[in-house]
Protein backbone atom coordinates (compact mmCIF):
# COMPACT_ATOMS: atom_id res chain seq x y z
CA UNK A 1 0.00 0.00 0.00
CA UNK A 2 2.46 2.42 0.72
CA UNK A 3 4.59 1.35 -2.20
CA UNK A 4 1.21 2.50 -4.22
CA UNK A 5 0.80 6.10 -2.60
CA UNK A 6 4.59 6.55 -2.76
CA UNK A 7 4.00 6.03 -6.68
CA UNK A 8 0.36 7.97 -7.32
CA UNK A 9 1.56 11.33 -5.17
CA UNK A 10 3.84 12.50 -7.73
CA UNK A 11 0.84 12.16 -10.63
CA UNK A 12 -1.40 14.07 -8.34
CA UNK A 13 0.92 17.06 -7.57
CA UNK A 14 2.72 17.30 -11.04
CA UNK A 15 -0.51 19.12 -12.87
CA UNK A 16 -0.50 22.08 -9.87
CA UNK A 17 3.84 22.17 -10.07
CA UNK A 18 3.13 22.72 -13.94
CA UNK A 19 0.12 25.29 -13.75
CA UNK A 20 2.62 27.37 -11.93
CA UNK A 21 5.37 27.05 -13.87
CA UNK A 22 3.62 28.65 -16.92
CA UNK A 23 4.70 32.25 -18.20
CA UNK A 24 1.25 32.58 -20.34
CA UNK A 25 -2.25 33.62 -19.00
CA UNK A 26 -4.05 36.88 -19.68
CA UNK A 27 -3.13 39.77 -17.26
CA UNK A 28 -6.07 41.68 -15.66
CA UNK A 29 -7.12 44.39 -17.42
CA UNK A 30 -7.42 47.56 -15.24
CA UNK A 31 -10.00 49.34 -13.58
CA UNK A 32 -10.50 53.31 -14.19
CA UNK A 33 -12.03 55.97 -16.22
CA UNK A 34 -12.03 55.50 -19.86
CA UNK A 35 -8.73 56.74 -21.93
CA UNK A 36 -7.37 58.65 -25.33
CA UNK A 37 -4.55 56.90 -24.80
CA UNK A 38 -3.37 52.88 -23.95
CA UNK A 39 0.08 51.84 -23.43
CA UNK A 40 0.35 48.02 -24.18
CA UNK A 41 3.65 46.13 -22.77
CA UNK A 42 3.92 43.22 -24.57
CA UNK A 43 5.26 40.06 -22.19
CA UNK A 44 5.62 35.76 -23.25
CA UNK A 45 1.94 35.05 -23.72
CA UNK A 46 0.33 38.44 -22.01
CA UNK A 47 -0.48 41.66 -22.97
CA UNK A 48 0.04 44.36 -20.00
CA UNK A 49 -2.75 47.22 -20.28
CA UNK A 50 -2.43 50.45 -19.03
CA UNK A 51 -6.65 50.94 -18.84
CA UNK A 52 -9.67 48.91 -19.82
CA UNK A 53 -11.74 51.09 -21.04
CA UNK A 54 -10.86 53.21 -24.49
CA UNK A 55 -13.02 56.44 -24.99
CA UNK A 56 -14.61 56.51 -28.41
CA UNK A 57 -12.71 58.42 -31.75
CA UNK A 58 -9.24 59.02 -31.70
CA UNK A 59 -6.39 56.45 -29.06
CA UNK A 60 -3.37 56.69 -29.35
CA UNK A 61 -1.86 53.43 -28.80
CA UNK A 62 1.90 52.46 -27.56
CA UNK A 63 3.10 49.09 -27.97
CA UNK A 64 6.67 48.02 -26.36
CA UNK A 65 7.92 44.81 -26.24
CA UNK A 66 8.90 44.29 -23.02
CA UNK A 67 9.05 40.49 -23.40
CA UNK A 68 12.14 38.39 -24.65
CA UNK A 69 10.79 37.11 -27.97
CA UNK A 70 9.13 39.06 -31.17
CA UNK A 71 5.94 39.73 -30.50
CA UNK A 72 2.85 41.75 -32.24
CA UNK A 73 -0.32 43.18 -31.50
CA UNK A 74 -3.79 43.19 -34.11
CA UNK A 75 -6.65 45.71 -32.72
CA UNK A 76 -9.66 44.71 -34.14
CA UNK A 77 -13.15 46.08 -33.70
CA UNK A 78 -16.59 44.53 -35.22
CA UNK A 79 -14.71 42.27 -37.23
CA UNK A 80 -12.70 45.14 -39.07
CA UNK A 81 -8.60 45.38 -38.10
CA UNK A 82 -7.82 48.85 -37.23
CA UNK A 83 -4.06 48.48 -36.95
CA UNK A 84 -1.56 45.65 -36.94
CA UNK A 85 1.41 46.52 -35.38
CA UNK A 86 5.00 45.24 -37.02
CA UNK A 87 6.61 42.24 -35.53
CA UNK A 88 8.70 43.72 -32.47
CA UNK A 89 11.88 42.74 -30.59
CA UNK A 90 12.39 43.01 -26.63
CA UNK A 91 12.42 46.32 -26.15
CA UNK A 92 11.20 47.69 -29.24
CA UNK A 93 8.50 50.06 -29.41
CA UNK A 94 5.79 51.06 -32.07
CA UNK A 95 3.02 54.16 -31.54
CA UNK A 96 -0.05 54.80 -33.99
CA UNK A 97 -3.36 56.35 -33.57
CA UNK A 98 -6.86 54.75 -34.62
CA UNK A 99 -10.12 55.26 -34.47
CA UNK A 100 -12.60 53.45 -32.33
CA UNK A 101 -16.33 53.27 -32.35
CA UNK A 102 -18.49 53.86 -28.85
CA UNK A 103 -19.74 50.90 -27.21
CA UNK A 104 -18.09 47.79 -29.32
CA UNK A 105 -14.85 45.80 -27.27
CA UNK A 106 -11.77 46.01 -29.50
CA UNK A 107 -10.32 42.53 -29.82
CA UNK A 108 -6.42 42.19 -29.11
CA UNK A 109 -3.85 39.50 -30.35
CA UNK A 110 -0.83 38.16 -31.28
CA UNK A 111 -0.40 36.72 -34.76
CA UNK A 112 2.73 34.98 -34.05
CA UNK A 113 2.22 31.32 -34.00
CA UNK A 114 1.14 30.00 -30.80
CA UNK A 115 1.17 32.90 -29.04
CA UNK A 116 -2.76 33.82 -29.10
CA UNK A 117 -3.62 30.25 -28.17
CA UNK A 118 -1.19 30.55 -25.16
CA UNK A 119 -2.84 33.58 -24.08
CA UNK A 120 -1.73 36.41 -26.05
CA UNK A 121 -5.17 37.79 -26.20
CA UNK A 122 -7.71 40.05 -24.77
CA UNK A 123 -10.43 42.24 -24.65
CA UNK A 124 -11.14 45.97 -23.94
CA UNK A 125 -14.20 48.25 -23.58
CA UNK A 126 -14.93 51.48 -25.41
CA UNK A 127 -17.02 53.57 -23.98
CA UNK A 128 -20.81 54.50 -25.22
CA UNK A 129 -20.57 57.97 -27.23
Amino acid sequence: MRRTAAAVLPLLTAPALLTGCGAGGAAPVPDGPPVDELRIGMQEYRYQLSAGTLLPGAVDVVVTNAGSSTHDVVLVQGGTTLWASDLLGPGERQTIEVEVAPGEPVLLECTVGGHSAAGMHTTLDVADG
